[in-house]
C-alpha cells in the first residue's frame, strides 16, 4: 500500500497563513454584527423609554402633510425621537418629529407592515425619504398603535466607520502574514528546497556541489555548514582512498617489477646450466656468483616488505631512556669506517634522551645515512639537538638533491629519486618507507627537504624524555 504523499513545508506554511487571515476576517465580521446588534438593542432601550402617553398642545400632523408641520409643538425639548399614532383606517399621525439641527422631514414608512393587535413589536423599516431606514417600536392600543421611532442613521454611520477600521486593519494584518510568508518562504523554506536539490546532486555523484543556508546563524546555515562538513569528509575519505588504490597497485607493479628482474636472472641461469651451455668452470662459478648475489637481492627485497607489513599491523617495540646523540656518533664512526670517499660530521652539542627501541632507532638513523651517502655528495652531516620538548636528528648531504615531487614522494614505498631503477645506484626504495614507519611507532615523524643541485635533508622529529626527577635522600 503506497503512503499518501504528504505535503510540502512551503504548502503547509502557505495553508498556515491562509487560516490566519481567514481566522481575522471571520473574526471582523463577528465584531462588527456584534457590534451592530449592540447599538440596535440601545436603540431599541431608547424607544421603550420615549414611548408612553402623548401630551402635546398643538393639533397632529397626518403624514407627509407638509403644510401642517408648523403645528407641531415646536417648543418641545431637541430630540431625534419621533412620536406618532396609526389610527384604526390606517392613517398616520405625528405628534413630535425630531427636531435636531440635521433632522430632515423624513418619517418611517411603514407601508407592508403589519401592526400589532395586541402588545408591541420592534421593527426595522425605511424612511419615507432617501436611502435611511427607522428603528420602530408599534405599541396596540384602544385608538390604533402607538409609533416611537428613532432614525438608524447614527448606527450606521458607526458601523460604517468600525467596517473602515476593521478593513484597514485587516490590510495591514493581510500585509503582514504576506510579509511574514515571504520572509519564511525566501529565509526558510528557499534555502531548504536549495539544499533538496543539492543534496540530490550529491547523490547521483557530484561532489563538488556544496549546499548554502540562508545566512550565518540561521538554522538552515547551520545544517548546510554541517552538510558540507559531511561532504568534503566524505570527499576527503574518497579521494584518500583513491590515492590508497593507486599506491596499492603502484606498489604491487613495483614490487612485481623488484622481483622479476633477479627471478628472470636466476632462471635464466639455471636454464643455461640445464642445457649445458656453461661448460668452463669458470662460467659456471660466475653464473653462481650471479644467481647468489640476485638471490641475496631477492631476500633482503622480501625481508624489506615482510619488516614494513609487521610495522603495518602491530609493531614489538622494547623502549628504553637512551641518549640518541650517543646512537647517531655509533652510526657515524661505522659509517665513516665502512664509506671510503664520503666524509661524514656528526654535530651533537649535547644528549638529547628520547624513550625508544635503541635497535630500531638505530636502524631507520642507519638507513637514512646510508642513503645519504649512497646517493648523496662526499659530505654528509648528522646534527642533534632539542628543541621544545622535540629531539630533532637531521642528515645533511651536498649531493645532486631531488624534484620537489620526487621529495614529497620520499618516504612512499618503492620510490627513488633516480627513475631508471639502475640498481648500480641504488636499492629498491624501501629503506626511508622502513625509516618513516620505525619513527611513526615511536610518535615521531620524518620529513625530506631536497632541492635539486643543492643536496638534501632528511628530519626526524621524536618527543624527548620528560627530566628524570632525582631521588631524594641521595648521598
Amino acid at each position: 500500500m503506497t503512503r499518501p504523499q504528504g505535503l510540502t513545508l512551503r504548502s503547509r506554511v502557505l495553508i498556515g497563513l491562509g487560516a490566519i487571515a481567514a481566522i481575522a476576517v471571520a473574526i471582523a465580521l463577528v465584531v462588527t454584527i456584534v457590534t451592530h446588534s449592540f447599538l440596535v438593542n440601545q436603540l431599541d432601550e431608547r424607544l421603550a423609554s420615549s414611548s408612553g402617553p402623548v401630551a402635546s398642545r398643538s393639533e397632529p400632523r397626518l403624514a407627509g402633510d407638509g403644510d401642517n408641520a408648523d403645528e407641531v409643538d415646536e417648543a418641545s425639548r431637541p430630540s431625534d425621537v419621533l412620536r406618532g399614532a396609526v389610527d384604526s383606517s390606517g392613517r398616520f399621525f405625528i405628534f413630535y418629529a425630531p427636531n435636531l439641527a440635521d433632522a430632515d422631514d423624513s418619517y418611517p414608512s411603514l407601508d407592508g407592515v403589519t401592526l400589532p393587535t395586541s402588545g408591541s413589536l420592534y421593527v426595522t423599516v425605511p424612511a419615507s425619504e432617501g436611502d435611511g431606514e427607522y428603528r420602530v417600536l408599534a405599541k396596540a392600543t384602544s385608538f390604533g398603535t402607538d409609533i416611537t421611532a428613532i432614525s438608524l442613521d447614527s448606527v450606521e454611520a458607526t458601523t460604517r466607520r468600525l467596517v473602515l477600521i476593521e478593513g484597514l486593519g485587516l490590510v495591514a494584518i493581510l500585509a503582514g502574514l504576506a510579509v511574514v510568508g515571504w520572509w519564511v518562504i525566501s529565509l526558510g523554506i528557499a534555502p531548504m528546497r536549495r539544499m533538496v536539490d543539492a543534496s540530490k546532486q550529491i547523490a547521483d555523484g557530484d561532489l563538488d556541489v556544496r549546499l548554502e543556508g540562508a545566512g550565518r546563524g540561521s538554522e538552515s546555515a547551520e545544517l548546510a555548514s554541517s552538510l558540507n562538513t559531511m561532504v568534503d569528509t566524505l570527499t576527503d575519505a574518497i579521494d584518500e582512498r583513491r590515492r590508497s588504490e593507486e599506491r596499492l597497485r603502484e606498489f604491487v607493479a613495483d614490487a612485481s617489477h623488484e622481483l622479476r628482474t633477479p627471478l628472470t636472472t636466476v632462471l635464466g641461469y639455471a636454464e643455461l646450466y640445464r642445457r649445458g651451455a656453461l661448460a668452463r668452470d669458470e662460467d659456471v662459478a660466475d653464473a653462481w656468483t650471479r644467481t647468489e648475489a640476485e638471490a641475496g637481492r631477492m631476500r633482503r627485497l622480501v625481508e624489506d616488505m615482510l619488516e614494513l607489513a609487521r610495522y603495518d599491523a602491530e609493531p614489538q617495540l622494547s623502549p628504553i631512556r637512551l641518549d640518541v646523540s650517543r646512537v647517531c656518533e655509533e652510526v657515524v664512526r661505522d659509517a665513516t669506517a665502512a664509506r671510503e670517499g664520503v666524509v661524514f660530521a656528526l654535530d651533537a652539542p649535547g644528549p638529547v634522551t628520547i624513550e625508544g627501541d635503541p635497535d630500531r632507532l638505530r636502524q631507520a638513523i642507519i638507513n637514512v645515512v646510508t642513503n645519504a651517502a649512497v646517493h648523496g655528495g662526499e659530505h654528509v652531516t648528522v646534527r642533534v639537538r632539542e628543541d621544545d620538548g622535540t629531539a630533532l636528528v637531521e642528515v645533511v648531504d651536498d649531493g645532486p638533491g631531488m624534484a620537489p615531487e620526487v621529495a614529497e614522494r620520499a618516504t612512499e614505498r618503492f620510490v627513488r629519486g633516480d627513475h631508471s631503477r639502475a640498481r648500480a645506484t641504488g636499492g629498491s626504495g624501501l629503506g626511508l618507507a622502513i625509516t618513516a614507519a620505525i619513527v611513526a611507532v615511536h610518535g615521531g615523524t620524518l620529513a625530506v627537504e631536497s632541492i635539486e643541485g643543492d643536496g638534501t635533508t632528511v628530519r626526524i622529529s621524536l618527543p624527548a624524555a620528560a627530566a628524570e626527577v632525582a631521588a631524594s635522600g641521595a648521598e
